[in-house]
């Protein structure tokens, strides 16, 4: 199906082109086997099964969960074609629901490509390409980045067999996006805040979050083709909105990886003490960059370490603080902390450490467009907060209180520092911590790879050069996944510290993605709808949220 255009009101009522949306939810029955995928007679009788043993169980969260991050992945990129121009929005005929502009091309064509790109399949035969755009087959390697899991299967007739995720799975999912690294970070947050600030910064960021995730839905639903946050920005600013949304991506993610290297830095200094930074960034590097070659089905596996690993973090906290009678590192006698902050001028920098945490939002759409129920979206959205808050606040309340002015920037480095703690125990955490970086590297990084990826094999000259031999096409993805990872791992040794990166990703990315921009859209797609007492909470949230957004990403550099 051909989904209609959309009105730019800020364009004199132009139509903002859209091209077919290739969601199998979106596709009528006669469709559904060319979608992406190569079509088998054997799955013509195949019929969703209940999980019922425990490793079907586990199966089907992390089915969900790889689901969710590849129909993100492959929602979220917007890359223009080399003829097209932003400024002349009249030049495409349409755009599809993953921001990719191209000229309008015939079923037929459309089909010849998916069949081309269907026969060359590195990720085994659970994983279907994607990413469909008219000029596809340029794009030689678009099927080894951007794929669906193996959930989705077409019987005989063309019907799709497809699972959503459930209520509970889309809590795990989005407890899963929420809780990262920056859980590591919340105890300096109130340090550099003091209790009085800091928890009111924290209660903040999380009703900020919680309210303008429940307008993404709101959003969203004001064009019901729309699946993405990119669909969200070019609904309220057309497609340079979408193009900006994809710049803010790519960037984030580059800087999360950075911090995961930092990360992993770290952990290892602290296993393995003695080593100087640049020795250690080059070890994290070796085993960092495999992690870029693995098909992300088997990443998402992995990724059940995140929530393992925040659960993990808050048991040792708590153990090792009840364990200590005496300060520093104690639950019992906590240390000196105080209500206001002695320096105010960290007072900023807390607002981008704190933030950091609730930072997930452009996986939210993907999450919400892929419940079974998407009417429980709000009570899914109010569950996953307040397991959240829970978790955040404990790590943030209990690690303040146990070391106080002597907080640093990861509390795993404070508490591998305390010497009556059960080290085994610690060691384990701060394993698992490690086991982090290793597992999202990764998952964090595909999406940069595929942006680079379409814009090299795209080229002319790469696509010819690639023509002659059949080995230079993946060699030359393999040199530049390389290439990738050590400018990652450049960026992590130049900057080293764990704190300024989380800060500037809170104060920055965080309040821009997570807070602002769902606000803006809000406002400019329901303005003239909208109470004035609504009005004049949006505009205060943005005024707020801006403020600490500006100074928090400029100490973030200080």
């Amino acid at each position: 199906m051909d989904i209609p255009s959309n009105r730019d009101s800020s364009n004199g009522g132009q139509d903002i082109p859209r091209i077919r949306n290739l969601h199998p939810s979106q596709l009528s029955p006669d469709q559904h086997q060319y979608y992406g995928a190569t079509y088998h007679e054997d799955m013509g009788s195949m019929e969703r099964t209940n999980t019922n043993t425990l490793s079907e169980r586990i199966g089907s969260f992390v089915g969900s969960y790889s689901r969710t991050s590849l129909l993100f992945m492959a929602e979220n990129l917007a890359i223009p074609s080399s003829a097209a121009s932003l400024d002349d929005d009249d030049d495409f005929k349409s755009i599809n629901s993953s921001g990719y502009f191209s000229r309008r091309a015939s079923v037929d064509q459309e089909r010849r490509s998916i069949s081309r790109i269907s026969r060359i399949d590195s990720l085994g035969a659970n994983e279907r390409a994607s990413l469909l755009f008219s000029n596809l087959d340029k794009v030689l390697t678009s099927h080894s980045v951007a794929t669906f899991a193996d959930e989705y299967r077409f019987d005989a007739h063309g019907s799709s067999s497809g699972k959503k995720s459930s209520f509970t799975q889309s809590i795990f999912n989005s407890i899963n996006i929420l809780i990262g690294i920056g859980i590591l970070a919340l105890p300096l947050g109130f340090k550099c805040a003091g209790w009085v600030i800091g928890i009111s910064v924290f209660v903040f960021c999380c009703g900020l979050t919680n309210y303008t995730a429940k307008l993404l839905a709101k959003c969203l639903d004001a064009d019901p083709n729309s699946r993405t946050y990119g669909d969200m920005g070019a609904m309220a600013f057309g497609l340079k909105g979408c193009v900006m949304v994809t710049v803010l991506f790519i960037t984030e993610l580059i800087t999360s990886s950075v911090a995961l290297v930092v990360l992993l830095g770290d952990g290892i200094d602290s296993l393995f003490p003695g080593h100087d930074t640049l020795s250690i960034r080059m070890l994290s590097f070796l085993i960092l960059t495999p992690m870029l070659f693995l098909p992300v089905r088997h990443l998402s596996y992995t990724s059940l370490l995140g929530i393992m690993s925040a659960f993990c973090i808050i048991i040792v906290i708590v153990v090792d603080g009840l364990s200590k009678p005496f300060a520093p590192g104690s639950l019992i006698e906590p240390a000196d902390t105080e209500l206001l902050p002695s320096d105010w001028m960290t007072v900023p920098l807390s607002f981008g450490l704190i933030m950091a945490g609730f930072a997930g939002h452009a996986v939210f759409p993907t999450v919400y467009r892929d419940m079974d129920d998407p009417k429980r979206y709000r009570s899914m959205v109010n569950w996953t907060y307040v397991a959240t808050t829970i978790v955040y606040f404990a790590v943030a309340a209990c690690g303040y209180m146990m070391f106080g002015s002597q907080t640093m920037q990861e509390i795993t480095q404070n508490i591998v520092a305390v010497p009556e703690y059960n080290q085994t125990l610690n060691r384990l955490a701060v394993w698992l911590i490690a086991m982090n970086p290793i597992a999202k590297y990764g998952l964090t990084l595909n999406p940069v790879n595929l942006s680079w990826q379409i814009l090299v094999f795209r080229s002319s000259p790469i696509e010819g050069w690639c023509a002659r031999s059949s080995w230079r096409e993946p060699f030359l993805t393999f040199v530049g996944k390389v290439i990738v990872s050590m400018f990652i791992v450049s960026l992590a040794y130049i900057i080293p510290g764990f704190d300024k990166i989380m800060a500037l990703l809170g104060a920055f990315f965080s309040f821009m993605i997570s807070g602002i921009f769902p606000l803006v859209c809000h406002l400019r797609l329901f303005g003239d709808s909208m109470s004035s007492s609504e009005k004049v909470l949006n505009y205060v949230l943005i005024v707020i949220a801006s403020s600490m957004a500006f100074s928090g990403t400029l100490w973030s550099f200080i």
